[in-house]
């Protein structure tokens, strides 16, 4: 068998096996498609529960949910209130303020494969790897990975064009008014007379001068750090020469003390300044450049660079800096390569990527900088796409759903494609710039989805089994903790949807507030909680919306053990999906009626989804769930030395297989915790 010298993994969150075959089908994927006609290809099982943190996790670690203790997105811990959740880093809940979001990596208990290889001397680069975030290897290069929403937070904003009137061009800009220069100190007279303007650093919008003369943004004074960015200013004036020639670009109107000084044509050197960001206080770096000062002043055009985030994202340190260079450097060139017709986005601060597109081209150039710069035995990589479409549109391409709009489908599809297609790309730029004949490549997902159509509040249920009761407090209801014996991970006061398809015990001796006696009070409540999960009822098909509901001890068949797991575990039936809370997370009288539950939906606490915000779920199923030609089940992809060619393996391996399979292909030790089996029908070795 050849000799694996260097491994490139790839991950792309996401990405669906029965999507990935068509498009490879159709050409759209060129890349994945060859290195599926050179290697191995097949679907591939999720660790449950099928989610992002618990398989980026088993991806890299090798081990189960329960060993590594990634269970779901939040966490709940023994003793701790219910209504405190360990989440892991990511800012979709950000008005839960009972959520401690800690990174991925802090909360996994399993070992990393960075860190076994660097054990042995090997050396890895991670870009953008859920779990890498802080860094846990001290040779290597780590560049952000904090979460698994995490990405590269190189840049703060896109770049932005500012222009006066006369001076508009096409595409997006933003507003300059200019108008006589008041209240500066240190102003040399000029002929012509000094004019100024204002603009707020970080883009998105347009400052307007007052009566009073003060520049305001809407309706505030401007002459503050904004929410949404820095307002600097602006004086043009002449400098001998007929006509105006000269711009200073200053933060306080002291034209002694400009930060940059230019002339039609010319760059700034790096102005560093602090934005507030809706993550806190960040240290920015940018260059504008002065594309156009008419002489009669009437024409102006300012180009500011994206604001670079220079701290905070790369291990070692200094290579932020060096990687802003390159970015810099690569994004004039693609912009020049596009021509005059580019579109310099208005964005919001913090908005890294405008889309899946930018964000490939973003990582791809920087894997390939890093990667022929520095060595590296193992570099992983991921991009987080196309999961989000999958929770946007999935629906939107099956006409089995009742909400199905042919022209809506035809729309999705093909954002679908380019989404894939786009991926695909990033994948053949990585590989091709990277990867040598000693290479193993490859190119997996953590997950797919499939479409949801119908919404189970599980409250009801409890609440008619005598397992959850509320109590009456200042007003309004509350949970009373010492009456309620089960406690749903998504029911609203207790949690939020991060810990769906955990149901705890109340447990005496173990829960803050427990109430429920360990022995047979105990196992009669988890039989009591299983009977109510089981008597769902759907009324349109008389199906129970439950697939699986079974105890802590017999979900470690499934993976799921320890402390981080529900005392019981269920899944649904393809198709529904938990209601995780209440519109404003207070219950009402209506809940505790026995005719009326959420949205008004029937005793039975089941509504039918038309027209819902998710779409595609993928945590709520067993491994193997499908539905409508979609599927849950994740993608791999292996192609190199000792990997056989153009096979599809006949039963899809799981995701702790993958890091074993590597490390016997390195010829190094797996993580200490590593737990799944090496991928044998893969190997060219096993021959058949």
């Amino acid at each position: 068998m050849e000799k694996v010298k260097r491994v490139i993994l790839i991950g792309l969150d996401g990405l669906m096996p029965e999507m990935a075959e068509k498009f490879v089908a159709e050409g759209n994927m060129p890349a994945i498609g060859r290195l599926m006609a050179e290697g191995v290809y097949s679907p591939m099982y999720s660790s449950p529960p099928v989610d992002t943190p618990t398989n980026w996790t088993s991806l890299a670690t090798g081990a189960w949910t329960g060993t590594h203790g990634l269970n779901s997105f939040g966490i709940h811990f023994p003793g701790e209130p219910f209504d405190q959740v360990h989440w892991v880093r990511s800012n979709i809940f950000p008005r839960f303020a009972n959520i401690s979001k800690e990174n991925l990596n802090q909360l996994s208990r399993a070992e990393y494969i960075w860190q076994a290889a660097e054990r042995v001397g090997k050396r890895c680069i991670l870009v953008n790897y859920p779990g890498g975030w802080p860094p846990n290897i001290k040779k290597g290069i780590v560049v952000d990975g904090s979460g698994p929403y995490s990405s590269p937070l190189s840049r703060l904003t896109y770049p932005s064009r500012y222009a006066s009137k006369d001076g508009a061009i096409s595409g997006e800009y933003i507003p300059l008014i200019f108008t006589e220069a008041k209240g500066w100190s240190g102003l040399v007279q000029s002929s012509p007379l000094p004019r100024e303007s204002a603009l707020v650093i970080s883009g998105e919008v347009g400052l307007r001068v007052s009566e009073d003369g003060e520049w305001r943004l809407g309706g505030e004074l401007a002459n503050f750090e904004s929410k949404r960015g820095l307002v600097y200013y602006l004086l043009i004036t002449g400098s001998g020469h007929p006509g105006y020639d000269l711009m200073l670009l200053t933060k306080d109107r002291d034209a002694q003390r400009p930060l940059a000084r230019l002339r039609p044509g010319e760059w700034s050197d790096w102005l560093c300044d602090d934005f507030q960001t809706p993550y806190g206080p960040v240290r920015g770096k940018f260059r504008v450049k002065l594309e156009r000062l008419s002489p009669d002043g009437r024409e102006v055009v300012l180009y500011r660079t994206p604001i670079y985030n220079t701290q905070g994202w790369t291990y070692p340190p200094e290579i932020a800096d060096e990687l802003i260079d390159h970015m810099l450097e690569f994004e004039e060139k693609v912009a020049a390569g596009r021509g005059s017709g580019l579109r310099h986005k208005v964005s919001p601060l913090c908005q890294v990527y405008e889309s899946i597109s930018d964000q490939c081209i973003g990582i791809a150039a920087m894997t390939r900088y890093l990667a022929n710069k520095y060595p590296w035995d193992l570099l992983f990589v991921q991009i987080h796409a196309p999961d989000g479409l999958n929770h946007k549109a999935l629906n939107e391409v099956c006409p089995q759903w009742k909400g199905y709009d042919p022209r809506r489908a035809k729309e999705a599809w093909e954002r679908f494609r380019q989404e894939y297609g786009a991926l695909d790309k990033a994948v053949g730029e990585i590989v091709g710039g990277c990867a040598d004949g000693e290479t193993l490549v490859i190119v997996l997902s953590d997950h797919a989805a499939i479409p949801t159509f119908k919404t189970v509040w599980l409250g009801r249920a409890f609440l008619d089994a005598g397992l959850l009761v509320y109590k009456r407090e200042n007003g309004q209801l509350v949970v009373d903790w010492e009456r309620t014996k089960a406690v749903l991970a998504d029911q609203p006061l207790a949690s939020v949807q991060p810990l769906a398809l955990n149901v705890w015990v109340n447990l005496k001796g173990r829960e803050r507030y427990g109430c429920v006696e360990p022995g047979e009070e105990y196992e009669q409540v988890r039989r009591a909680i299983i009977r109510a999960l089981y008597a769902l009822v759907d009324p349109e098909t008389g199906e129970c919306p439950v697939a699986l509901a079974l105890r802590r001890e017999e979900a470690s068949t499934l993976g799921q053990w320890g402390d981080t797991v529900g005392d019981v575990v269920y899944y649904f039936r393809p198709g529904y999906a938990g209601e995780p809370t209440l519109p404003n997370l207070e219950p009402t009288e209506a809940m505790l009626s026995t005719t009326t539950c959420f949205y008004a939906v029937g005793p039975e606490g089941i509504k039918t989804r038309i027209f819902g915000h998710v779409q595609g779920l993928h945590g709520e199923y067993l491994p193997n769930a499908d539905l409508w030609g979609c599927s849950v089940r994740a993608v791999l992809v292996m192609a190199g030395p000792g990997i056989r060619k153009g096979h599809r393996l006949p039963v899809p391996p799981w995701t702790v297989d993958v890091t074993p399979t590597i490390t016997h292909l390195l010829g190094i030790p797996a993580p200490a915790q590593s737990e799944g089996k090496i991928i044998g029908q893969a190997l060219e070795s096993t021959g058949g």
